[in-house]
């Protein structure tokens, strides 16, 4: 599994949405080791465990502030590799 080499938040851009939590395969409440937390009494988005990240670049698409980013990610390819991280309970 390809890891970044850094994974950062800009505070200063930040607009503690949770996008980054709520998007990324790799965070939430599901997931032991998570890329993103946020702290629960500023709400500030740390990033906690960046060895969990394996590149999917989706906190960094989808960022609305452009607060996040990412370094050393590996290229995209055709065939992206997936790891759940996540239990599924339905497919729609």
């Amino acid at each position: 599994m390809a890891c970044v080499s850094d994974i950062k938040v800009l505070r200063e851009r930040c607009v503690r949405c949770g996008d980054c939590i709520e998007l990324c395969p790799q965070s939430g409440d599901s997931v032991s080791y998570p890329v993103f937390i946020s702290d629960g009494d500023t709400g500030e988005i740390k990033v906690e465990n960046p060895e969990s990240c394996f590149g999917c670049m989706t906190c960094f698409e989808f960022c609305r502030a452009s607060a996040v980013i990412v370094s050393g990610a590996p290229p995209p390819t055709d065939k992206q590799e997936v790891f759940p991280a996540r239990k599924v309970i339905s497919m729609i």
